[in-house]
């Protein structure tokens, strides 16, 4: 019998190989010379945390990936990715093995009286800028780069937003590229359209089990469509990505990064518990499945690497439990007639996908006949229309303050100062400020600075962060009151949730107050609109995963953070001295 499966397996490897060598040769991409130089594959997926992972292999959610565990192929380990808990300090500390100048996924610089959102391309080409001029070319160097934030210094990027603009996925391709490359997998149409059915199942049953949502489809009739387009882009997006990775492995091209982002849009919307979030992670093991079947049948050995960049929390938004917006709740305490910038921006990653599509097939609508080319500009003319657009700003006279939120996390900057605000300076300006804030059921801690003393600031107690000497507690530590900050379902102790909010707040990105909603061990406060999010401290959005080869020498557990993980892979694949490891701060 094992005789016969690797016959099959040596049949099977020749079929793939053949299909590749074609459709290379179509794409101008041949394969390189065969190496027994070892390649490297990472795959993020993004949000999912550890336990959440354990959830999936235990209930056959992710059936490949827990056969290849028992096998012993792979190790899986906890790690703690990094702090603020969201995508762009992650995949910055990952890619150059920097995080400095990241104070979360939104935030406003003084300096440059600039907002920045990293979703934005001119945004993320700043921050990546900064991050290269450390003089690290990145961890990619040499490779490929997909759906990620940054390129990491990659030789080819496709869906990636430091390098929108550059020559693309289809841009070897004449005719109907796209088309042809699904047409030419049964099982591809097969999985995009079982996709896009089960979308439109659970916006019909889950919409319905609400009163409000239930009748969302009499009353906008487009919403189904809608539903369907935006669920066909987003399975698109993935399959072609995973083509791609294909094609790359087959090509031998080393390294080579990806980003999934499936189930961090599911329990953003929905929480990471739910269903469908949990529904998500069984595409991508369909998709772990073919790039890790794809590396093993390529012309050069691969070590493939599967990890988080950071977790999930189930959430509460500030606005539905206090009935009004953070924004509105500052203002009302500054107790003056301000100008407030607190611009909700949209919720639009679902409509990411088809950004992405379209800006790959732009290229390709000189290449179409007429009618394909103005099918191609209809579908980027709808897409643009219903698209939510980023605010362009307030008329009238400047923000006087700005709140910018990243999940539970959220930066308070008083404009008007042209440098970071001392904490007297704003408890002797607005006195009623800071004891509402730190007060309120709904914020868990509030942080300030005075010069580079930090202090945690909590209703029963205050930490004092001095740069030298050891810190000081006033009261009852705030880092473990378990109505607003439990210490239960964390990763990090009090000690190391200490030195990384000081870090935080010595950033001069960082807001003139810092503030983390409120964890009760169960549910986060969060102040944008999400059922599940992450960015601040509490439950498993500390608690991310590594996969990794049986071989691999390294303990993530001793890791501080990505930056050890960047400084592995530098040392193992590139060669280079390893480092060591990375201090606090």
């Amino acid at each position: 019998m094992a005789f016969l499966g690797k016959i099959l397996q040596r049949i099977w490897g020749g079929l793939y190989r053949a299909k590749f060598r074609s459709l290379s040769r179509r794409m101008g991409r041949p394969a390189g010379p065969p190496t027994l130089e070892r390649g490297l594959v990472l795959i993020q997926i993004d949000g999912l945390s550890f336990p959440h992972l354990q959830r999936a292999l235990r209930e056959g959610r992710m059936p490949y990936l827990a056969r290849q565990l028992r096998k012993g192929r792979f190790h899986l380990a906890p790690w703690f990715a990094g702090f603020p808990t969201t995508t762009p300090v992650v995949t910055a500390a990952l890619l150059y093995g920097h995080r400095d100048g990241i104070p979360g996924f939104r935030w406003y610089e003084k300096a440059r009286g600039e907002r920045i959102v990293m979703k934005r391309p001119d945004h993320v080409r700043h921050v990546a800028a900064r991050l290269q001029g450390n003089g690290n070319g990145g961890l990619l160097r040499g490779g490929a780069c997909y759906a990620s934030l940054f390129d990491g210094g990659a030789q080819r990027t496709v869906f990636t937003i430091s390098r929108m603009g550059l020559p693309s996925l289809l841009g070897g391709m004449r005719g109907l590229g796209l088309l042809l490359l699904i047409l030419l997998s049964p099982g591809r149409i097969w999985r995009v359209l079982r996709t896009v059915v089960r979308d439109l199942a659970d916006e019909l049953w889950y919409g319905a089990r609400s009163w409000a949502a239930g009748w969302l489809f009499l009353r906008d009739p487009m919403g189904l469509f809608r539903t369907a387009f935006l669920s066909l882009g987003n399975a698109l997006l993935h399959e072609l990505l995973t083509f791609s990775l294909s094609m790359d492995l087959h090509r031998g091209i080393s390294p080579l990064f990806a980003n999934y982002v499936l189930y961090d849009e599911a329990a953003h919307r929905y929480g990471p518990d739910h269903p469908v979030a949990l529904r998500a992670l069984r595409r991508l093991d369909a998709y772990l499945r073919e790039i890790d079947r794809m590396a093993r049948f390529a012309q050069r050995p691969y070590d493939l690497y599967v990890f988080s960049d950071h977790g999930m929390t189930p959430a509460e938004p500030f606005h539905r439990r206090f009935h009004q917006t953070l924004g509105a709740f500052v203002q009302a305490c500054l107790q003056q007639e301000v100008v407030l910038d607190e611009m909700a921006e949209p919720d639009d990653r679902r409509w990411q996908s088809w950004r992405h599509l379209m800006a790959e097939l732009r290229g390709l609508e000189r290449s179409l006949s007429p009618r394909g080319a103005q099918m191609v500009r209809a579908a980027r003319a709808y897409v643009q229309r219903q698209a939510p657009r980023m605010p362009a700003g307030a008329a009238g006279r400047p923000a006087d303050v700005l709140v910018r939120a990243s999940g539970p996390l959220a930066h308070l900057y008083i404009a008007t100062a042209p440098e970071p605000l001392p904490l007297r300076a704003i408890a002797a300006r607005w006195p009623r400020l800071l004891e509402a804030l730190i007060t309120h059921p709904g914020i868990g801690l509030v942080i300030g600075r005075e010069g580079e003393t930090v202090f945690l600031m909590g209703r029963r107690g205050t930490w004092v962060l001095r740069p030298e000497g050891q810190p000081r507690l006033h009261g009852e530590d705030p880092l473990t009151d378990p109505e607003r900050m439990a210490p239960e379902g964390r990763w990090l102790s009090p000690e190391q949730a200490r030195e990384e909010l000081a870090r935080l707040a010595r950033m001069p990105e960082g807001g003139d107050l810092i503030l983390l909603g409120a964890w009760d061990g169960q549910t986060v406060v969060t102040f944008e609109d999400q059922r599940g999010t992450h960015g601040g401290l509490g439950g498993a959005q500390e608690m991310a995963f590594l996969l990794f080869p049986a071989q691999a020498p390294i303990v993530p557990r001793h890791w501080h953070d990505a930056r050890d993980f960047h400084a592995f892979l530098i040392h193992t694949y590139h060669r280079k001295p390893l480092p060591e490891p990375t201090a606090a701060g």
